[in-house]
């Protein structure tokens, strides 16, 4: 049993590790919206290979360990052919509608196949152990989920230790000890251990180790390798800084900055270089900006506070621009709050010097964390509250594309806002689709008991061209012309297109400043402009239809810069945003027809007629469903109590794994299946969900003020319960099955991981559409209906024993 235990509890930790790392490579060498494609192969490799073993059973006898061992060396040797495979099939989806476009679409689908395949090993092994081990299952399922917690837990010290390429060895490693658990021969297992050791070692000892190469051109940012001053990888982002002085002296040009380039590209900050003479600054602003500032915007608000002593807070600092803006007008204190640590750690210490200190100021604190928790764990009021294209471009920290939480665009994050800015205090934002941005403020705005929203609100755009950050001023106090003027004097590059004193004259008309947005305005406008709550955070699902928006169209709401944006997200004619999902969803289709018509037509266990046939497909499709819904749901809401993308991202997905083994471990010995207490553990998921669903918002309002560590650890004690019971029916479903046909529990375990890729389409739509709350009890709905099932279940798993006990 131990062999058995240990080398699924290796294998599902290299699992998992792996597509954790993938998701973090994707998101470079692509962007995070496609990443989510690696989540979706994963599942289906591992229902791939449950199919594969309904159609050609493999007896058990002593070839069973033959197998095992094999598959799982064959796995750490796929691990390492990831890297060289992938850089010899580069992909640019940009190239679709080219020249190139067959070979384009030629390397997309042998990527594919290189991804799937050491899945589909891992799926192998576990499908085959189960299949051959079933009345052990609660036991193996334990060792297979806390070996896939342990590996969801390895990746936040070993990414920024060892990058994704080191943790690509690490997955090998742990592969081929799982192959030497599952090896008969001593000898052949004292190999598998030293090589085991030795990939192991490789990755902190050879500091020569190739990397994965540009695929797509995110900013010209694959023709500037050779200007790459340093790159590391971030629990959150992959950073590069380039030297772009150099890249200015290639072009004739004078550049005074470092680009800061998360994920390849995929999001930009700068660096800018300064000497620490603030007043040289401002006695140049608005027309020396640039050479200082992104733009102008950027230090808009500050001007407006100017040597007020004004208490400020920048709620992702990156590289410093703000923070330097601030000190240019003598604030009197500002907290930066930014999410990549290690684009702190760089301005405090290596570009320190290089950007004048601004990071180490003495009237500065700039430290990591997230925005809301640190607001609602402070009392402290501020003058200005400035967010700057706040969000992290990870698919693991944040989701995908237009499915992407942004909890700093949500009602509650305004009011969050609005209750820590002084009574004259300034909100500024720069973020794109402000109409949207006014409505969510708005309704926050009237929750708070005030009125009146339109005379503090501000909007200026970049005069003749897409503005995709216009700048949104909201002050707790009416604007006064004198400070309307004044914030256009120092804009003069921009369009005041919001004035509170000159509606008429204004882009937005009343109903975008009052409370309950109406619907039949809402039905003309070609774009999302509702605003967005905590319960349904998708400010990013802008898209109606897949129609190109006219560049000017003021009747309905579009101007030049929203067109331009949301027909940006549209390359060669697929929509950007939710081409995972189209392409996810397709691909499930195709799922679909190999999961369910080729076991049924050809393998033993589909063409053989046995009673409770339909009922295992329901109940294994349920088990899949409800529980990424679920696992899905709660990493998006428990986003909101931790702060960290990444540490709640890690935090869900281990409390669920590791809960849910212990759930495994025991059922077996409360023996609920022998007891005929079976329906224990769907109670206990319903009750548990239900109790979270009702009071979960309520606790994250209170518990929001602890520390971060405090936080995750309430967040554990939360979610363990529900987790804990999740981990039961699985085992208890493959025990009832167990005494059916042949490939009965590979096909079983194919339906479970084919209906988890269709849960998670149905999560990411249906959240959006109709919030979180909404979702979580729809998989409880299939939990109940999954309860229904098991009742057919048992009645046949104590046929069977009896039958088997008779002899028949």
């Amino acid at each position: 049993m131990n062999k058995k235990a240990f080398g699924v509890f290796s294998i599902a930790l290299a699992s998992l590790l792996l597509e954790l790392v993938l998701i973090r490579v994707f998101d470079v060498l692509w962007y995070p919206n496609m990443a989510y494609m690696i989540i979706t192969l994963a599942v289906f490799s591992f229902g791939l290979a449950g199919v594969v073993l309904s159609l050609w059973p493999i007896h058990r006898s002593e070839r069973t360990w033959v197998w095992l061992s094999g598959a799982t060396l064959l796995m750490a040797v796929a691990a390492l052919l990831i890297l060289p495979l992938v850089n010899r099939l580069p992909f640019d989806y940009e190239q679709l509608a080219g020249d190139q476009t067959a070979q384009t679409v030629k390397n997309f689908f042998l990527i594919y196949l290189v991804i799937c395949t050491p899945f589909f090993l891992a799926g192998f092994t576990l499908s085959l152990v189960f299949s051959h081990y079933a009345s052990q299952i609660r036991r193996l399922y334990f060792y297979d989920l806390v070996g896939a917690a342990l590996g969801c837990l390895l990746l936040i010290p070993l990414l920024p230790m060892l990058g994704t390429v080191g943790i690509l060895w690490m997955v090998a490693a742990f592969s081929l000890l799982s192959s030497a658990f599952f090896s008969t021969s001593r000898w052949w297992t004292r190999v598998l251990v030293i090589a085991a050791l030795a990939v192991a070692v490789t990755p902190f000892t050879w500091n020569s180790l190739k990397t994965f190469e540009p695929h797509m051109d995110k900013r010209y940012f694959r023709a500037l390798q050779g200007v790459i001053e340093g790159s590391w990888w971030d629990p959150i982002s992959k950073i590069d800084v380039v030297d772009y002085e150099k890249v200015g002296k290639w072009l004739g040009r004078a550049y005074t900055f470092k680009w800061i380039a998360y994920d390849g590209g995929t999001q930009t900050s700068y660096f800018y270089r300064f000497d620490g003479d603030y007043q040289a600054i401002r006695d140049g602003l608005p027309d020396n900006a640039l050479e200082h500032f992104w733009e102008a915007y950027l230090a808009v608000s500050h001007h407006l506070k100017a040597d007020s002593d004004a208490e400020v807070l920048i709620i992702g600092s990156a590289g410093g621009q703000e923070i330097k803006a601030a000190l240019t007008y003598n604030a009197g204190h500002v907290d930066g709050i930014e999410l990549v640590g290690k684009v702190v750690e760089l301005g405090k210490g290596q570009y320190n010097d290089y950007i004048g200190g601004v990071m180490t100021h003495p009237r500065a604190d700039v430290r990591v964390g997230e925005g809301r928790s640190f607001l609602r764990s402070s009392d402290k009021l501020y003058d200005i509250i400035q967010l700057n294209s706040n969000h992290t471009s990870s698919s693991i920290a944040a989701g995908s594309g237009a499915m992407r939480s942004t909890y700093l665009q949500t009602v509650e994050a305004y009011k969050e806002f609005f209750t820590h800015l002084s009574a004259d205090g300034i909100l500024h934002i720069n973020h794109h689709i402000y109409p949207r941005m006014v409505t969510t403020a708005a309704q926050a705005w009237a929750e708070l008991g005030h009125e009146n929203f339109r005379d503090h609100v501000l909007v200026f755009e970049f005069a003749g061209e897409i503005d995709n950050l216009p700048t949104l001023l909201i002050k707790m106090q009416p604007w006064t012309r004198a400070e309307i003027d004044e914030a256009a004097r120092f804009l003069h590059n921009f369009t005041l297109v919001v004035d509170p004193l000159n509606p008429d004259d204004s882009f937005l008309t009343q109903p975008f400043f009052e409370p309950d947005f109406p619907d039949e305005l809402a039905e003309i406008i070609p774009y999302q402009v509702k605003p967005t709550r905590d319960n349904r955070p998708f400010f990013n699902s802008l898209r109606k239809s897949l129609d190109i928006l006219p560049e000017e169209k003021p009747e309905v709401f579009v101007n030049t810069s929203i067109a331009g944006l949301m027909n940006s997200q549209q390359s060669a004619g697929f929509p950007i945003d939710i081409v995972h999902l189209v392409v996810t969803a397709g691909a499930a289709l195709v799922f679909a027809l190999v999961f369910t018509l080729v076991p049924l037509v050809f393998s033993r266990a589909g063409r053989m007629p046995w009673q409770g046939k339909g009922n295992v497909l329901v109940y294994f499709s349920c088990l899949g469903s409800g529980y990424i819904i679920l696992q899905l749901v709660f990493i998006q809401i428990f986003m909101k109590l931790i702060g960290y993308p990444l540490y709640a991202y890690t935090t869900v997905l281990f409390t669920f794994l590791f809960a849910a083994g212990l759930g495994s471990l025991f059922s077996e010995r409360l023996r609920l299946l022998e007891r005929a207490r079976w329906w224990l553990p769907f109670v206990g998921v319903v009750v548990f969900a239900l109790l979270l669903l009702f009071y979960q918002q309520v606790l994250f309002d209170d518990f929001l003020r602890f520390e971060t560590l405090t936080r995750i650890i309430i967040a554990i004690a939360m979610i363990f319960p529900l987790a804990f019971c999740l981990g039961m029916p699985f085992p208890l479903g493959i025990l009832a099955v167990q005494f059916k046909p042949e490939g009965t529990v590979a096909w079983a375990w194919a339906f479970n991981g084919l209906f988890t890729v269709v849960g998670g389409i149905f999560c990411a739509i249906f959240a959006v559409y109709y919030g979180f709350q909404a979702t979580m009890l729809v998989a409880v709905a299939i939990y109940l209906l999954a309860l229904l099932m098991y009742r057919g279940l048992f009645r046949g798993y104590q046929l069977d024993r009896m039958s088997r006990e008779k002899g028949v």
